[in-house]
C-alpha cells in the first residue's frame, strides 16, 4: 500500500509555523504535529505527474503544493478573472468561504482572462490548485456532449486538470465512436454519473446570459440560450430583427476587437465569431439546440465511417460565383494541408472527400465519429475555392474583402474601432417562412435590417451610457443584474436574460495530492453553497445543477439522475474527520498523521484517486 519516498518525493514540512510541534494535540495557533509516517510511507507528498501523460512534455507540473503528515494545510491558490463574468470575484469569494468553513485558507488571484488562457490553462496542468471560468457559449457545446466531456480524457490537450478516471475514460472513448444515437445516449448518461459522483470538478452553476437592448427601435430579439439575444456565437437576432424607425442599421457595442479577417486560421476570440456572419457552415444550430440545414440540406451516416450530404442549390458567393461541392472539397483539403486552427474540430476526423455531384459530397472518416453530424458539421466553415486556391500562405492571409455565402456581406473593418457588414438579401435566413420553421414563436415577419455594425466601446460603463444615449442599439456582451437594471432605467431600454448551456467550471488540479483525495473533494463539494450564491448574488438568474454535471438541462444530452452531495458544512467536516484530518486550536485544517496519513497516501495513489475510504476498507479515523 505505502509508496516509497523515492516515488512520492520528500521535502520540508509544508505549512509549518515553527518547529516540529509537540507531538500532542497541536495546541494553539498553526503549530503542527510531528510528522508520523509508519513503515516506508514518506512524510511529504509533492504535486507531481502520477501518470505518463502522452500530451505532456515537461519535467514537473506548474503547481508547487505539498502535503505533509500532521501539517496545517498551506492556503490553496485560487484563480479567476473578473473579465470572465461581472460577478466572478463574488463567485471566487463563495468558494473561498467554503474552504474557510473547512478550516482551509485560500489566496485569490484575479488575472486577465487572456493570461489564464495563455499561461495557467495549459496542457502540463493548472498553475493553481483551483481555477475557475465560464465556458463559452459556442453552439457545439449545446449540441453535443463531447466539447465538455472529452476534455476529461487522458491525452486531450484541454485536460488542464490532469484528471483521469479509468472507467470514465473507457466510456467516453466508446461513446465518441458510437454513431447509434440511443446507445450513445446511454453511455453519455453513464459518463455524467461517474464524473459527478467522483467530483471531477466543481460545476457550480449555469449562469443566465443577461444584457440590455433597445426595444423601442427594434423588435424581434431572439432569446438564444448561452448566447442571449446579442452576443456573437449565434446570428438569430440579427436575421430576425425588425426596425421600428427609418434607421435600418443595427449597432452593437462590444469591448473586444478582431485581430484579422482570416476566419479559418483565427486563434479564437472575436474574429472566430463575428466572421461567421459572412461565412456559412454545412449545418447550423437553432435556438432550441437542434441541428438545422445551412449549406447542406440533408444527409448523414451511410455507415460508421461514411457520411454523405446533399448541398443547397442556387447559392452564390457574395461576388456572384456559384457555390458547389468543389468548394467543400477544396475547403477540407486546404484545412488539412495547412492545419487551419479554428477548423480542426471539423476536418480532423476526415480522411478524404469525394464529389458525388455538383451538390453532393461524401466524407470518408478515419474512424467512427459520433459527433461528426452535430458538433463538427456545425463548427464547419466553407470558403470559396476561386478566392483561396492561389493564396500562397493561407495561415497568414488577411483577405482584403472576405467573400462568403453567409447572411451578411463584408463592408468595412477598422481594427480596434468597428466592423461593418450588410445584408445578403438572397440568404435563406431572411426568408420569413424558413425562420418561422426554425424560430417558432420568436420569428418575425417584415423587411428586416440592412446592416450590422460592431462598435468598440472602452468599458461596460461607457457601453451602458452609449446605449442610453442612443449611440448603440444593444450591449453585445454579458452584464450583471445591477448593470442591466441601470441600463434599463432609461425609457426604451429593456433588460433581457436567457438560460445557458455553458457551465461555470471550477477546475481542480489532480496532480495536487490534496485534490487526489476523494474524501477532500466530496467535502469541498458539500462546503460550497452554489444554490445560495444563485439566489443571494445572482438573484435567481442561474441554474445550480444537480451535482457536478457539466451537461446542462437545456440540452438533449442531460442526465438528471447524477449524484448531488448537497450543501452541508457540518457533514463535510465530518467526512474530513473520518478520513483522519484534524483541526488545531485556531480551526486550521491539518493533514492526517500516523496511520491516518498512511491511509491518505494510499487514497491518492494512481488507481485509488477515484475511491473513498470504504472502497479501500479503511477505518473511520474520527
Amino acid at each position: 500500500m505505502a509508496a516509497t519516498a523515492a516515488t512520492l518525493g520528500t521535502g520540508a514540512v509544508a505549512g509549518c509555523s515553527g518547529g516540529s510541534g509537540d507531538g500532542g494535540d497541536g495546541g494553539s495557533g498553526g503549530q503542527n504535529l510531528t510528522p508520523d509516517a509508519p513503515g516506508d510511507t514518506p512524510t511529504t507528498v509533492e504535486t507531481q505527474y502520477w501518470r505518463d501523460w502522452s500530451s505532456i512534455d515537461a519535467d514537473s507540473p506548474p503547481l508547487d503544493y505539498s502535503a505533509t503528515a500532521g501539517s496545517v494545510l498551506d492556503p490553496l491558490p485560487l484563480e479567476y478573472s473578473s473579465e470572465d463574468d461581472p460577478w466572478m470575484r463574488e463567485h471566487a469569494l463563495m468558494v473561498q468561504r467554503g474552504l474557510s468553513d473547512l478550516g482551509i485558507g485560500a489566496t485569490l488571484n484575479d488575472r486577465p482572462l487572456n493570461q489564464l488562457y495563455a499561461q495557467s490553462w495549459n496542457t502540463p496542468g493548472l498553475e493553481a490548485v483551483i481555477s475557475m471560468s465560464t465556458h463559452g457559449p459556442d453552439p457545439q457545446r449545446g449540441l453535443d456532449p463531447n466539447p465538455l466531456l472529452m476534455r476529461r480524457t487522458e491525452g486531450n490537450p484541454s485536460n488542464y486538470d490532469n484528471y483521469y478516471h479509468p472507467e470514465l475514460q473507457e466510456i467516453l472513448n466508446e461513446q465518441a465512436q458510437t454513431t447509434d444515437r440511443a446507445k450513445r445516449e446511454e453511455l453519455v448518461n453513464q459518463a455524467q454519473e461517474i464524473f459527478a459522483e467522483d467530483v471531477g470538478a466543481l460545476i457550480t452553476l449555469f449562469p443566465d446570459v443577461i444584457t440590455a437592448v433597445n426595444t423601442q427601435n427594434w423588435t424581434g430579439y431572439v432569446k438564444t440560450p448561452g448566447n442571449g439575444p446579442t452576443k456573437d456565437s449565434f446570428v438569430w437576432s440579427e436575421v430576425n430583427l425588425q426596425p421600428e424607425t427609418d434607421d435600418t442599421t443595427y449597432v452593437k457595442g462590444v469591448t473586444t476587437s478582431m485581430n484579422s479577417l482570416n476566419l479559418p486560421w483565427a486563434a479564437g476570440g472575436a474574429e472566430a465569431k463575428r466572421l461567421t456572419y459572412i461565412y456559412d457552415g454545412l449545418f447550423d444550430a437553432s435556438p432550441d439546440l437542434d441541428v438545422v440545414p445551412a449549406l447542406a440540406t440533408g444527409g448523414g451516416f451511410v455507415d460508421d465511417t461514411t457520411v454523405e450530404l446533399t448541398l443547397r442549390e442556387g447559392v452564390e458567393w457574395h461576388d456572384g460565383e456559384p457555390f458547389t461541392a468543389e468548394d467543400v472539397k477544396f475547403s477540407v483539403e486546404l484545412y488539412k494541408a495547412q492545419s487551419a486552427s479554428s477548423q480542426t474540430p471539423f476536418y480532423e476526423p476526415i480522411e478524404s472527400v469525394e464529389i458525388l455531384g455538383d451538390h453532393e459530397v461524401r466524407f470518408n472518416l478515419k474512424n467512427p465519429d459520433a459527433a461528426f453530424m452535430t458538433q463538427r458539421v456545425v463548427r464547419s466553415v466553407i470558403i470559396p475555392k476561386h478566392k483561396w486556391e492561389n493564396v500562397d500562405n493561407p495561415s497568414q492571409h488577411n483577405p482584403e474583402n472576405p467573400v462568403g455565402t453567409g447572411p451578411f456581406e463584408y463592408e468595412n473593418w477598422e481594427q480596434g474601432t468597428r466592423f461593418e457588414v450588410s445584408r445578403n438579401d438572397g440568404h435563406w435566413m431572411f426568408d420569413d417562412d424558413w425562420r418561422a420553421d426554425v424560430l417558432g414563436d420568436q420569428a418575425t415577419t417584415g423587411p428586416g435590417l440592412d446592416g450590422v455594425i460592431w462598435i468598440n466601446v472602452g468599458n461596460i460603463d461607457s457601453m451602458i451610457g452609449s446605449l442610453q444615449g442612443g449611440e448603440i442599439d444593444a450591449v453585445g456582451t454579458t452584464l450583471s443584474n445591477s448593470q442591466a437594471e441601470r441600463a434599463a432605467s432609461t425609457s426604451g431600454i429593456e433588460q433581457m436574460s436567457t438560460g445557458n448551456f455553458a457551465p461555470l467550471d471550477t477546475k481542480l488540479m489532480f496532480s495536487c495530492p490534496l485534490v487526489r483525495d476523494k474524501e477532500f473533494r466530496v467535502a469541498l463539494a458539500k462546503a460550497v453553497d452554489a444554490e445560495g450564491f444563485v439566489e443571494g448574488v445572482l438573484q435567481g438568474r442561474a441554474e445550480a445543477p444537480s451535482g457536478e454535471n457539466p451537461i446542462s438541462s437545456l440540452t438533449q444530452w442531460h442526465n438528471s439522475e447524477t449524484t448531488d452531495y448537497g450543501y452541508d458544512v457540518e457533514e463535510a467536516r465530518s467526512i474530513l474527520e473520518s478520513a483522519g484530518y484534524t483541526w488545531d486550536g485556531d480551526d486550521n485544517l491539518r493533514f492526517p498523521n500516523g496511520e491516518a496519513w498512511t491511509a491518505f497516501v494510499e487514497r491518492i495513489q494512481d488507481g485509488n484517486q477515484f475511491k473513498r475510504r470504504s472502497d479501500l476498507d479503511q477505518p473511520d479515523f474520527s
